[in-house]
């Protein structure tokens, strides 16, 4: 089943302006974006059928995160809206550069990205920036996770079961809009070199005494 992904990494300051080191090898674009986000710091947002069948360009050597995400897509069709300094959504390259991804779609995965981030941030033993894991998820008409499910493992039970709980607790609070893609699929990955957590302060959990 096709939904919406959601790449979450740890933001980078100032990502726009900074020069970094690319070394991302052409390969299935989905792959490449998960690259991208863990090196350059940044949320990607897409919906997964629009990656099908596509392969990224290569990107090697300094450059801003924007220039290397312009030649990632090359050729590719598709075009990246930035929601603000650590995210981007991707769509189909208009054939003019008016009409692009609904903006309350838009908007909406941004808030999701918001609701994960805190909810991750609040289990001590689900943290991010040590794992990776691919999760699924349905919101009902209220805006609530209606049912999850937890691709694979983060590496350990007491993570997973972090992880678990936390998706319970997801605030978005605002009801789905049209055009919103379920389940939503969201990959969260591992902290990339030069990177920052976004977690501000304590975990309202403590860590589970599970070894």
């Amino acid at each position: 089943m096709l939904g919406v992904c959601l790449v979450l990494a740890p933001p980078k300051v100032s990502a726009q302006e900074a020069q970094i080191d690319f070394d991302i090898v052409a390969q299935p674009l989905a792959a490449a974006l998960e690259q991208y986000g863990a090196v350059a710091g940044r949320n990607v947002l897409y919906n997964s059928n629009l990656t099908a069948g596509l392969r990224s360009s290569a990107v090697r050597g300094p450059m801003t995160a924007d220039m290397a995400l312009v030649r990632l897509l090359a050729g590719s069709g598709l075009s990246a809206r930035v929601l603000g300094e650590t995210s981007f959504v991707l769509y189909p390259a208009p054939a003019t550069t008016q009409a692009v991804l609904p903006l309350p779609v838009s908007h909406y995965y941004a808030r999701l990205q918001t609701g994960l981030r805190a909810a991750l941030c609040a289990e001590a033993d689900a943290r991010p920036g040590g794992y990776r894991i691919a999760l699924q998820f349905w919101i009902d008409p209220a805006g609530n996770v209606e049912r999850f499910a937890r691709l694979g493992s983060a590496g350990s039970a007491a993570a997973d079961a972090g992880i678990d709980h936390a998706l319970h607790r997801i605030k978005v609070d605002m009801p789905p809009p049209a055009g919103l893609a379920q389940p939503v699929t969201l990959v969260v990955i591992p902290q990339g070199p030069g990177t920052t957590m976004a977690c501000n302060g304590p975990p309202a959990r403590r860590a589970s005494a599970t070894p």
